[in-house]
């Protein structure tokens, strides 16, 4: 029986947890700011940001799965009213890689003070159905609660409805629409008290 481990991010996860939140993400309107960019690019770009501690994707606001010893998923979490903050580094990175283009990533407001963010999970399609998708929210809505903040959000694709049905068994409930990147993604919050 495969043993799984909850545990925080370290920085040598990097270029695996970068992989797993680039699920999560509509991939084709990032390259689509990025032409001739690959998705292995963008990975060792968004890798760039896992390590560093200042930034949206950061190793110290991830919590990573694994499952006998290999990262299965990852999860990451933040304060909603930090979001600006650890976004500027990633947007100031897009205007340097992609003059222009990172406008319509930098007007994209996922969050905001008085909610606990939880940016991006990606589980292993290989170690999908395991309830590490359920591990993961868990251990993040925990790290939440500790927070003091009441409430945790996260927003969902239309048309992921498998991710949105865990959100919704977690016990998130929709509360509005958010665009990304011309993607309307639905707003899901859960009450933490």
């Amino acid at each position: 029986m495969a043993e799984t481990v909850i545990r925080p991010a370290a920085k040598e996860d990097a270029a695996q947890i970068a992989r797993l939140f680039m699920m999560a993400w509509p991939m084709e309107s990032f390259l689509e700011m990025s032409p001739g960019m690959t998705e292995d690019d963008f990975a060792g770009i968004i890798e760039g940001y896992v390590m560093a501690e200042n930034t949206l994707y950061s190793f110290s606001n991830t919590i990573v799965a694994e499952v006998d010893g290999v990262i299965a998923g990852a999860i990451n979490g933040y304060d909603g009213a930090e979001y600006g903050m650890l976004k500027k580094p990633v947007v100031d990175d897009f205007n340097r890689r992609f003059p222009g283009a990172a406008s319509d990533f930098a007007a994209v407001k996922e969050t905001e003070a008085g909610e606990f963010y939880l940016d991006s999970i990606g589980v292993s399609p290989a170690m999908r159905s395991m309830g590490i998708g359920s591990m993961l929210f868990k251990a993040m809505l925990d790290r939440a609660r500790k927070s003091g903040i009441g409430k945790a959000g996260l927003i969902v694709d239309f048309d992921k409805p498998k991710a949105e049905a865990l959100y919704v068994r977690l016990g998130f409930r929709t509360v509005g629409t958010r665009d990304f990147l011309g993607h309307q993604m639905k707003h899901m919050q859960i009450d933490l008290d």
